[in-house]
């Protein structure tokens, strides 16, 4: 299985990915949401997991195209530290599967990967 990981801080997203890893997950990897269109696009994704907050556009801008243009069946797991209801709402309103609150628990993370990788039908 192949998890996408989208987040600028490079401390969270090493920490994701040396996570991932460890569970046996194939990890791919972006900093900005332009390069998660380009890696989203040329890559057989199971799932992403993304940060609401970076540059060139949000993590909700990303995850809006991503359900409208390109992988309309993916499970997308957004985390953040923004803890305003508003976000958790918009993102659940353009298609997230799932929100996690930073600092991220990588037990309740793991649970929940591995929920919505079962309800994948291929």
């Amino acid at each position: 299985m192949k998890i996408m990981i989208v987040d600028d801080d490079e401390m969270i997203l090493e920490a994701l990915r040396h996570n991932l890893l460890s569970q046996g997950y194939e990890v791919c990897s972006a900093t900005n949401g332009l390069h998660a269109l380009e890696i989203a696009r040329n890559e057989n994704l199971d799932l992403i997991i993304t940060d609401v907050l970076m540059p060139d556009f949000s993590g909700l801008d990303l995850l809006s195209l991503l359900k409208q243009f390109y992988l309309l069946k993916i499970p997308i797991i957004i985390i953040s530290s923004l803890q305003k209801k508003e976000v958790i709402l918009s993102s659940i309103g353009l298609g997230a599967d799932d929100f996690i609150q930073k600092p991220i628990n990588f037990k309740e993370l793991d649970r929940r990967i591995k929920k919505h990788l079962r309800r994948i039908d291929y």
